[in-house]
């Protein structure tokens, strides 16, 4: 049997923790994560993401379901994934260690999305957003909300500074 989780919510800037016991439907809303986590073989360094504007429209991906469903590492992406679980993003890196997962604190993406620099997708936004596109999106929102949910993932538009994120010690 599970222990309860401890979740967290954001109100007015602040991080209020409780302890609800639940997993539900409330593990996958965003607000209450308290951080997200980042994985990625090829970063050494610098911003995560690409710049909202020219450079995101240079990525190879633009989709959800591209990015969610069939991206590889050697394509680049619009969006940037994000997790509530250390143990999703060490699937997300072929080191058996954490030097390549960053983590970063949901209340400093939230600040970065009230300055316009980031767009944070939660799994219900993104089934919403492709339910309303083409036909072939359409086709497989449900498909993409089921592994954001499964990886627990939220995807972020834009670039996050450097200066937001956190090394992972093992």
């Amino acid at each position: 049997m599970r222990k309860p989780v401890s979740t967290r919510r954001l109100t007015g800037g602040i991080i209020e923790a409780e302890d609800n016991g639940r997993r539900g439907n409330d593990q996958n809303r965003l607000e209450w994560w308290a951080v997200s986590f980042c994985a990625d073989d090829e970063y050494r360094g610098g911003p995560v993401g690409r710049a909202l504007g020219f450079e995101a429209d240079l990525a190879d991906i633009q989709d959800f379901s591209g990015h969610v469903l069939r991206k590889e590492s050697k394509l680049t992406s619009l969006f940037t994934s994000f997790t509530s679980e250390i143990r999703i993003a060490r699937r997300f890196t072929s080191m058996a260690d954490n030097r390549f997962i960053r983590k970063v604190e949901l209340a400093k993406l939230r600040v970065f999305e009230s300055q316009g620099i980031i767009r944070i997708w939660d799994p219900d936004q993104v089934f919403e957003a492709m339910r309303a596109g083409a036909n072939k999106q359409a086709k497989q929102a449900a498909d993409v909300r089921a592994v954001m949910r499964r990886n627990r993932e939220v995807l972020i538009e834009g670039q996050v500074s450097e200066r937001a994120f956190a090394l992972v010690y093992d």
